[in-house]
């Protein structure tokens, strides 16, 4: 009669189930509201709850089918950790837990990681991870025969299906419709989705291929009556937006405006990312690949700085980023990681100089930069640079207003703008003895609260144009005067990463199969 007092697994999961739907799926109904009050949808609102408790039952019964007792309860705190970190990201930054989210994770450093806690994290790490997993191992289960447990849950299945089978047939007309122009409602479903997106992160890594695929094995290096000096500065989460030379109100970029006045610079207005996180975007344009083309599989093959340092240039990468090269450089020789975004950018700069007058060849220097990563913002740029204001001067962006936010921005922009400069500086100093040019490229860019979203990595294909449109700035020395005009003639037309590889090459007189002169920007018809 005792036993009979305690819980069944089942009734564990339908309690579970119930939690997912009332306190991990915030993001999820308030879009869902949002959507169904433009059409007048009253059905969406009081219906879909019902169907996606039975969805979170149908996927607990499949998850749990096999366990039993200690591997029962495991499994459940597993899932309500993933839920609830899930939920605080998807609530507080509109954040979308896909596979590429969960790449970007996994390059995360320490530091990194620290500056995304917050006040609100830890609370729901207590409220909505440790309070319920704590209650469910302070509860003794009523467990069944191991058959019967399988058993049982098979039931629940058929349950599960058929009730969201009948559910959507009766509502077949109001649900196609609905969930056809609202598709992206699907990403926001926890902890379903960030489930199958860490389904897929395990299944890419087990599944993908890891052997090194050679490109450009007939490549080889024109010669050249003068030295070449190429640098390329990757940014970090620079949305061109935000750029005063696109047009934006807000005097970012003094240095290259002024530069641009003086026609020693060509800006391109149009330039979209590869991806919208570094762990995409960085590999994708270091890559020969399209970004229709580029893939998991195609970070297992050589990329620009391979083919450039086997023709005999060398290649100096310098990092500041927290994310390192994301695998880029690992070939390369002369790598210098810096402080991971603990230091400045410009302190990438210090040895540079020492770095040129030791090498006798031609050279490629890349530049990663923290640039403007958030969402600690404020500590991208010294106090100096604290020009626009108030800013939001913590790493808890729920404190501060989005006008802080977008100030504190702002202020990354201007410190980029002076990093650019005195690169540029550098160079001039270099021209005698070498043709000189420059690309600064952002890897993706950011969302500052439009439509409640912030920081990035959304999926490309609902990202906003503030995660995609990315600044980008060419500066040439006194050798390529010829190109620079050129480029100025089309200086509008839309480029992307895609214009990386083979402009590079093109600079450096690279010749392989691989290279294709219309994507290369200095070697424009």
């Amino acid at each position: 009669m005792k036993k009979n007092l305690f819980p069944h697994s089942q009734q564990i999961i339908l309690l579970f189930a119930l939690f997912f739907t009332l306190f991990s799926n915030f993001t999820f109904f308030s879009k869902l509201i949002e959507f169904a009050n433009i059409e007048n949808n009253n059905l969406i609102i009081w219906s879909v709850p019902f169907v996606l408790f039975a969805i979170f039952v149908l996927f607990l019964n499949i998850v749990l089918l096999l366990t039993y007792k200690y591997s029962f309860k495991a499994i459940i705190s597993f899932i309500v950790l993933v839920a609830g970190i899930s939920g605080y990201f998807m609530n507080s930054f509109g954040t979308i837990i896909d596979k590429d989210m969960i790449v970007n994770a996994t390059h995360t450093n320490t530091f990194e990681a620290f500056g995304l806690i917050t006040v609100k994290l830890l609370a729901y790490v207590l409220f909505f991870v440790i309070i319920p997993i704590f209650a469910l191992y302070g509860v003794k289960v009523n467990y069944q025969s191991y058959p019967k447990e399988i058993l049982n849950k098979l039931i629940i299945i058929a349950i599960s299906i058929l009730f969201i089978a009948v559910s959507y047939m009766l509502l077949s007309k109001t649900y196609s419709a609905f969930f056809r122009n609202h598709k992206e409602l699907r990403f926001y479903t926890n902890p379903t989705y960030p489930i199958y997106s860490l389904g897929k992160f395990i299944y890419l890594q087990v599944a993908t291929k890891k052997t090194l695929t050679p490109i450009a094995l007939d490549a080889n290096l024109t010669l050249s009556n003068k030295k070449r000096l190429f640098v390329l500065v990757v940014g970090e989460t620079a949305r061109g937006e935000n750029f005063s030379l696109n047009g934006y109100d807000v005097k970012t970029n003094p240095l290259m405006e002024d530069l641009l006045q003086n026609n020693q610079i060509v800006n391109l207005p149009n330039v979209t990312s590869c991806g919208t996180a570094t762990a995409v975007s960085v590999p994708c344009m270091f890559s020969k690949f399209s970004k229709d083309e580029y893939n998991d599989d195609k970070q297992y093959y050589e990329n620009l700085v391979d083919v450039v340092n086997r023709v005999g240039i060398k290649v100096l990468w310098i990092d500041n980023n927290s994310g390192g090269s994301q695998g880029v450089a690992k070939r390369i020789k002369d790598v210098k990681y810096l402080g991971g975004g603990e230091v400045l950018d410009e302190t990438m700069l210090n040895e540079l100089q020492n770095e040129i007058d030791k090498t006798n060849n031609d050279m490629l220097v890349v530049l990663h930069q923290e640039g403007s990563h958030g969402p600690t913002y404020f500590k991208r740029y010294p106090d100096s640079f604290k020009k626009f204001t108030p800013t939001c001067d913590t790493q808890d962006l729920e404190k501060c207003t989005q006008q802080e936010i977008v100030n504190t921005y702002n202020n990354t922009i201007l410190y980029t703008d002076y990093f650019l400069d005195k690169t540029i500086k550098l160079l001039v100093s270099n021209d005698e003895k070498y043709k000189t040019a420059l690309i600064y490229m952002s890897d993706h860019g950011e969302s500052l609260g439009e439509n409640g979203i912030y920081l990035h990595g959304l999926p490309y294909v609902l990202a906003p144009d503030t995660q995609t449109r990315i600044p980008a700035i060419l500066w040439f020395g006194k050798d390529l005067q010829k190109e620079k005009i050129n480029l100025q003639m089309k200086k509008t037309a839309h480029y992307s990463h895609d214009n990386l590889f083979h402009t590079t090459l093109g600079f450096f007189g690279i010749k392989t199969k691989e290279y294709k002169k219309e994507l290369d920007i200095l070697n424009l018809n």
